[in-house]
């Protein structure tokens, strides 16, 4: 098979890629530039939450840390070294003077920047057909499932809450599920090409690659070398004897892949307030027909592919074949992070779809239903991600309390990021708690459903609080355990009560007073 790419190939990568970039981007410059009067853009239109915690670390790299500590929970930690991107990227932003939603925003577009294109090389080892390569990689950028539909019916599917589930949502909304897909890709690129073993060299690369994985996304590295361990045994039981060099230079690149990951454990574990964070840290995968559901007509399509792959067998067959396997078991491995091993399968599932169409469904329609229908197939499948563009865009244009920052918040956290320690405790609304770390740098009480240590009760503790359902003594306890130094009361912490402040603030010092936000410096319990 021909894998040679021509310039003319490349030509049309290129312009699907910053399409693809620019549709990916576009909500976000309509949120910014249709911010209400006296508020913020806060810089994200999808997944607030999560988001604002990658600020929040990259904010540790901005404050001079390499070590990430737990900014969502009033514990105190020593600090590992994970997180090590975001942690990286925020030192790149204090060294430019760039801002960190510019930094984020960059990385995200040079994720699929990166993405894209080594999709296209995947689906060259793939077909030696220029069309079905195309088509490989369009449904690979664009294709959803039916979460459009499912929303209509008051279901929720995958494909509109697993980020790194679709390739698309992982460009659209954070940068290292992108980054971390294109090295997954570029290690299969380099190990399994086809028809002839990995060199030395291409082991290397691999490794090279391996290490930025771990960095970047470490439970990526389990599904990528399970899936060159199934090539391997399918190339294994397809020529009766054992591809002893494949096996040697993956299992080389393998071990250089394992050592962050393993370090990260190790150290998570070591700390009691990073275990019990990494304890509560469960994502268990959906049922089968919720993965159905979340890759739609691609996934139909991928079942004939499959046979037809099985049947010719070539090395460009099994190696996507073996990844859809190693993904279809690791979602369902008994471990914490089932779901998260869905990461990157889209790409080879598109590549079997293509296979399915092009050498099993299209020759057998009539000519003049063929073109129709393959369009029909890309509209169709894109409906998902068109929606969740469309959604919040209008989101955006009717001022989503998620998206912006009031003035006074805005300075307020401007006043913490210049006036208070990063050591101190913030109480505020769980909702606000999702911004301090990120744009002031303290811990809260209570702000993400994951990275607060005992989250659900921390998260019933601060309502509680602010609706008025402590008596004097359960605060007092409450604030001393929490080790509150400041509460912060602004419209978010109003609209818990009603629209007013239901419970009294602390004996303190009003420090910052802007509109409709006060920061109280509470005396110490």
């Amino acid at each position: 098979m021909d894998t040679h790419i021509r310039r003319s190939e490349w030509r049309w990568v290129a312009w699907f890629t910053l399409a693809l970039v620019a549709f990916s981007t576009l909500p976000a410059l309509i949120a910014w530039a249709v911010t209400p009067q006296d508020a913020h853009f806060a810089g994200f239109v999808s997944n607030p939450i999560d988001q604002q915690s990658y600020i929040a670390k990259m904010r540790q790299g901005w404050n001079g840390s390499w070590r990430y500590r737990l900014a969502y929970t009033p514990e105190p930690t020593n600090g590992v070294y994970v997180y090590l991107l975001y942690l990286f990227l925020g030192q790149i932003s204090r060294a430019t003077r760039i801002p960190l939603l510019w930094t984020y925003h960059g990385v995200r577009v040079l994720g699929g920047v990166l993405l894209i294109p080594l999709c296209y090389r995947f689906a060259a080892q793939v077909s030696g057909n220029m069309q079905e390569r195309r088509w490989a990689t369009l449904l690979a950028g664009v294709s959803s499932g039916i979460g459009w539909l499912a929303t209509a019916l008051g279901a929720m599917t995958p494909d509109l809450w697993v980020v790194e589930a679709i390739t698309f949502y992982s460009i659209f909304t954070v940068p290292h599920f992108s980054l971390a897909m294109a090295a997954m890709l570029f290690i299969l690129i380099q190990l399994g090409r086809p028809e002839r073993p990995p060199s030395l060299h291409q082991a290397l690369l691999a490794a090279s690659a391996s290490v930025a994985l771990g960095i970047v996304q470490p439970f990526a590295v389990i599904p990528v070398y399970a899936a060159m361990a199934g090539f391997c045994m399918l190339q294994t039981w397809r020529d009766r004897r054992v591809p002893w060099q494949r096996v040697l230079m993956t299992g080389l690149a393998g071990a250089v892949a394992a050592i962050y990951p393993l370090y990260g454990m190790l150290a998570l574990q070591a700390d009691p307030v990073m275990r019990f964070w990494s304890a509560q840290n469960q994502t268990p995968s959906p049922p089968v027909w919720g993965w159905l559901a979340a890759y739609g007509i691609v996934a139909l399509l991928a079942i004939p592919g499959s046979v037809w792959a099985a049947r010719r067998r070539s090395d460009g067959d099994l190696l996507p074949l073996a990844w859809v396997i190693a993904a279809a078991v690791g979602v369902y491995a008994p471990i914490a992070l089932q779901r998260r091993l869905i990461i990157g399968v889209h790409v080879p599932l598109c590549a079997l779809a293509t296979l399915g169409w092009w050498q099993v469904i299209r020759p057998r329609l009539g000519g003049r239903w063929r073109d129709p229908v393959q369009r029909l197939i890309v509209g169709f499948s894109s409906l998902t991600n068109v929606f969740l563009v469309a959604i919040t865009i209008m989101a955006a244009l009717g001022g989503e309390a998620w998206l912006y920052l009031s003035d006074g918040e805005y300075r307020a956290f401007e006043w913490l990021r210049q006036n208070a320690s990063t050591d101190e405790v913030v109480l505020c609304a769980p909702q606000t708690g999702t911004f301090v770390p990120a744009w002031a740098g303290q811990r809260v009480v209570y702000g993400h459903p994951f990275e607060t240590v005992d989250a659900e009760r921390r998260e019933a503790q601060v309502e509680a609080y602010w609706t008025g359902e402590m008596n004097a003594a359960d605060r007092e306890a409450f604030l001393q355990k929490s080790r509150v130094g400041y509460v912060l009361v602004g419209p978010r912490e109003l609209e818990m009560g009603g629209g007013r402040l239901k419970t009294p603030v602390p004996e303190g010092e009003t420090v910052f007073e802007a509109q409709d936000v006060r920061l109280y410096r509470i005396d110490e319990q």
